[in-house]
Formats: structure tokens, sequence, C-alpha cells
């Protein structure tokens, strides 16, 4: 299955040229502002991201934070500002690399394929991250807002599920048969809804904040 490769960039000729050269070994999406480079990161869960600093409506920098606050897919930043202070920056702020314009395209091409290749060999590739909450899925060890929280198995994998895909309403009887591997009958409601109501009280101790909604009639989703 080819990689994913996330554009994010307002020059249509630099799309072009990057979306010629680099869809023939990956799949490339791509958005011409911070703020649809956002709704793409979220919809398409890329395994790199192009990153031009000099962005309509969000610019680069505030895109970089955002992300970052929720995953650690490598990004590369492409700028034309030759300033070492700002690239420091940059690299602090959690670019895994970037490139002056105007830059060589094999040079791109060859920090792409090292910075997938230490994604593919990183243990962060066990690690869900979504806002203040990392899960690491080897260790089975979570952190919400930098305190461990000490998780039952059948809550960590509830966890696992829910922070996968935020956003996503799940029904009960799907989390059931997920977690428990069993037919769903009247008494397991009970059985998960104490797996959710210990989870959702550990998390807002953490946090101070009710990550886990219920959604009327239908399940539960993690906001």
């Amino acid at each position: 299955m080819h990689q994913k490769i996330l554009i994010i960039e307002d020059n249509n000729d630099i799309q072009s040229l990057l979306f010629d050269v680099l869809s023939k070994n990956y799949l490339i999406y791509k958005a011409l502002d911070g703020i649809s480079g956002i709704n793409q990161f979220n919809e398409v869960k890329p395994n790199l991201i192009i990153l031009d600093l000099m962005l309509p409506q969000i610019n680069g920098e505030s895109v970089l934070k955002i992300i970052r606050n929720q995953s650690n897919v490598p990004i590369i930043v492409l700028t034309a500002i030759q300033n070492k202070t700002t690239t420091v920056d940059l690299l602090r702020d959690g670019a895994n690399d970037y490139l002056t314009k105007p830059f060589d395209i094999d040079e791109l091409q060859a920090r792409i394929e090292v910075q997938l290749r230490k994604e593919t060999n990183s243990e962060d590739n066990h690690i869900i991250i979504y806002k203040n909450i990392s899960l690491n899925s080897q260790t089975h060890q979570t952190i919400a807002n930098n305190h461990e929280l000490n998780l039952s198995k059948k809550e960590f994998n509830l966890l696992e599920i829910l922070l996968s895909h935020p956003k996503q309403i799940y029904e009960k009887e799907q989390l059931f048969q997920i977690i428990w591997h069993e037919e769903y009958f009247d008494s397991s409601d009970n059985t998960l809804n104490v797996h959710i109501s210990n989870l959702r009280r550990k998390l807002f101790a953490a946090t101070a904040h009710n990550y886990i909604v219920s959604i009327w009639g239908i399940g539960i989703r993690f906001d």
C-alpha cells in the first residue's frame, strides 16, 4: 500500500511540481491554505506532511503547532525565510526537517525517504496522541495531562479504540464486541457502562475535561 503525503502549499506551481514528482511513489493529497490543510490532515491521516509557512487563513507555524498537538506525523517545512533563528524555532515547535526555497526536488525526495523510514522503524507507531493524552499500545502506558493513568486492560482497550478515531460515534454493542469478543446481550450493557464510567472518571481526574461524550440513543464518542 502506498504511503500518503499531504502537501499544504498555496503556490499552484509548486503544488503541481510536487504532485507530478511524488505521485509516482506516493498517494498525494493537497491543500492550498492552513484551514484546509488541518481538515485534510484529520480526514486523510497522512504518513508525512510537506508544509509551507506562508499560507492564507492560518499560517504554517500555527498549522505545525496544531498538528503537533495531535500527532507525531513527520513534517517537512518549506520556507523562503533564510533565517537561522526561524528555522531553529520551527524544529523546536515540532518540525522534523526543513528546506529553504528554491529547493532541489531530488533533495526533498531524499529527505522524505529518510523521514518515512524513521516513521516505519519508530516506536512512535505504537503511540497515539490526542490533545494532552498519549497512549502507548506496546507498553500499555497512558499519560493524560502529564499524569500516568492506572487503567485496567479493558479500560485501556476502550480508550485505545476511542483515541484512534476521535469524533467517531461508537454504538455500545459495537464496542462490547470489539473489546470482549463476545456476543452482546442486555446484561452486557451494564458491564460496558461500568468501564466507560471508570475511564471517564480517571480522565476527568487527570485533565478536568469530560472527553467521553454520550450520544443519546446511539452510543459514545471521544471529544
